[in-house]
């Protein structure tokens, strides 16, 4: 169909048109309708100078010219709003999506298959999952129900939540050589990264402990003189030096800052962060070092003065809690679940471990 030249004389006459028939209508039964003139109070919304004549709704008595006045945030909503989630709980389309491949939360299933897999590994898992479909398509087009049954049953619901929480990690009575083992695995299991060269360099201790038999982690408060970052929750570490590696940077510097602690520790990996994300909040490439120093709860931690004001431990449990963090875009979490606020590069590193760590397994403290 070819195209008609645009003319702004047709378009006014076409309004003005509109405008003559809406002066002549007259009003339907107890409905608005659309011909009260356009500059009549009743035709302005409550909430702005739009028209209702665009609110139109047409059923099946065959009337005309009708328009829908209140809207549902007018209402007695309640009712409507229990329904409906109601409904999502009995199974709903949206709560059979939940499970995901690794986590029922899309954004975060996301984030771990980009972060904790290579592209390699992602492009085979889709191959082995379109073979799969395929597969399943030839079946049933043969009517082959059992043998789709059985290649189906581990995507089943309980099947998935079984596979999930096959991986008890039992601290009843605080860490322990199972429990150690079981993270130690987890922090060989992340994702290397591609190492960039960097000026400067550092490397912190996420020093986890036992107090009385209460798994815990062991924070600094930062001296209260100090030109930088004073007052502030940290974890135990500093800049590389002459070390022989930064683990070994770390334990030095922690056991400097906080002396007491048992000599030595137990060393259970990297928790491998994205360099990117900390070198944005630090602009230092920070290496977090998880460690076990064993039961502080009867030990005489001395902080030394020049660098540490207080030395405190959190229980691990807390920091399981939800409600003790606030997540604000472009900006790192922040915990307030312990005697001082913990936030920036501490925050972001001990949700780290808590999310691509803890979360692996299913954990009992009590």
């Amino acid at each position: 169909m070819r195209q008609l030249p645009f003319r702004a004389s047709s378009v006014s006459a076409i309004a003005m048109w509109h405008c003559r028939r809406l002066e002549h209508r007259t009003r339907l039964n107890t409905f608005t309708s659309i011909d009260s003139p356009l500059n009549s109070p009743d035709n302005i919304s409550k909430k702005g100078n739009a028209s209702k004549t665009s609110h139109r709704f047409w059923d099946t008595s065959g009337r005309c010219n009708l328009c829908w006045d209140d809207t549902i945030d007018e209402k007695d909503h309640g009712k409507i709003v229990s329904r409906i989630l109601q409904q999502e709980l009995e199974g709903g389309r949206m709560q059979q999506r939940q499970l995901g491949v690794l986590r029922a939360d899309p954004s975060e299933d996301m984030r771990l298959l980009i972060d904790n897999y290579t592209v390699p590994a992602l492009a085979s898992a889709l191959r082995d999952r379109e073979d799969m479909l395929q597969l399943c398509a030839e079946l049933v087009k043969e009517a082959n129900w059992e043998a789709v049954k059985q290649i189906l049953q581990p995507y089943q619901r309980e099947w998935v939540l079984q596979r999930r929480n096959n991986q008890e990690l039992d601290l009843r009575k605080g860490f322990h050589v199972g429990g150690l083992e079981l993270l130690r695995k987890a922090l060989m299991r992340m994702p290397r990264r591609v190492v960039q060269a960097h000026q400067k360099r550092a490397g912190v201790v996420l020093a986890l402990c036992n107090v009385n038999e209460v798994p815990s982690i062991l924070f600094e408060l930062r001296s209260p003189h100090l030109r930088a970052h004073p007052d502030e929750v940290c974890l135990p570490g500093g800049m590389a030096s002459e070390d022989s590696s930064i683990v070994a940077t770390c334990l030095r510097e922690m056991h400097e800052e906080i002396m007491g602690l048992p000599h030595p520790v137990s060393v259970l990996g990297v928790l491998r962060c994205n360099w990117g994300e900390v070198h944005h909040l630090v602009g230092v490439a920070v290496t977090p070092v998880v460690c076990f120093v064993g039961e502080v709860g009867s030990l005489q931690l001395v902080p030394n003065e020049d660098e540490v004001a207080k030395v405190f431990t959190i229980p691990l449990a807390s920091f399981l809690k939800r409600d003790k963090w606030i997540h604000k875009e472009g900006f790192a979490p922040i915990f307030i679940g312990g005697p001082h606020v913990i936030w920036g590069l501490t925050g972001y590193i001990v949700e780290r471990f808590v999310k691509d760590i803890l979360a692996r397994h299913t954990i009992r403290f009590s």
